[in-house]
């Protein structure tokens, strides 16, 4: 576990006294939010709508932040300067709050901002790309970045047994949403395709559309379903930790006869570019 310094409450503390009552709803009943991002040159990245998403989730799920979306600005940045030896991902949590009856709040939310070194997936998941599987279900209130990752940690153990990087969620109209921690693009006749329903609205996704826009690749936001995995040209995940990852085989069946497509490998390049601009 690194020396790094965390936000808890109002105060600066190592990971050993980064606690909250055993009595809270986040511990007792998984109930919460929290949102996550990364630095790229010491910066946060799209930190304000890190931020915008956080107090969403909040407000859905009928919490209030205690402090203003200014003042977790300014916390994430002197996390920053207090731990500024690496590049950082950066985990906002506001927890459900203490209960005395074990489901309704009294009030007594947790604020963490917690800073870990960022780690870098190994670069052969890039060059070669993953598999990953399908699971059946969808996320409750997929909207909502909430604490609650029970069904996600149930997918990744299934997924590993088949050695997956990650689970793709597939409803029960047999519609690929997106997977446990990331979103879903997948190319069918040169066209960009991405789920626009049921599904976390992704800040890396957000920024890889805009990229594949200005490289003039066509994009459809539609329903993408299992049953089109064979006409896949090219698949791949994002998120903040995965940046842009591709895809080489979906459950059994093989992604562009197994390699990394030309269009995928475009936008890799450009985020990487983008992103240490």
């Amino acid at each position: 576990m690194s020396n790094n310094l965390h936000y808890l409450n109002g105060n600066w503390v190592f990971a050993d006294n980064l606690k909250v009552s055993a009595f809270d709803l986040a511990v007792s009943r998984g109930f919460g939010v929290f949102d996550f991002l990364r630095t790229y040159n010491y910066q946060p990245f799209y930190l304000k709508e890190h931020i915008d998403r956080f107090f969403n989730s909040a407000k859905l799920l009928g919490l209030k932040v205690p402090k203003t979306k200014k003042e977790v600005e300014d916390i994430v940045y002197e996390g920053i300067n207090k731990n500024s030896s690496s590049e950082l991902n950066i985990k906002i949590i506001l927890t459900g709050g203490e209960t005395e009856d074990g489901l309704t709040p009294i009030g007594k939310h947790s604020l963490l901002v917690i800073f870990t070194p960022a780690i870098s997936y190994p670069e052969v998941f890039y060059q070669k790309g993953i598999r990953v599987i399908t699971v059946k279900g969808s996320r409750f209130l997929p909207h909502v970045k909430y604490l609650n990752y029970t069904q996600a940690v149930i997918a990744m153990n299934e997924a590993k047994k088949f050695n997956a990087q990650e689970a793709l969620y597939v409803n029960e109209e047999g519609k690929i949403t997106e997977g446990t921690r990331s979103n879903f693009f997948a190319i069918i006749n040169n066209k960009l395709i991405t789920p626009d329903k049921y599904i976390l609205n992704g800040i890396t996704r957000e920024v890889v559309l805009k990229i594949a826009k200005n490289l003039g690749i066509e994009i459809e936001k539609k329903d993408i379903f299992v049953s089109q995995i064979t006409q896949f040209e090219e698949a791949f995940l994002t998120s903040s930790t995965k940046e842009i990852m591709p895809i080489v085989a979906i459950d059994d069946k093989t992604v562009r006869k197994g390699s990394v497509g030309e269009i995928t490998k475009k936008l890799m390049r450009e985020f990487k570019v983008f992103v240490n601009s």
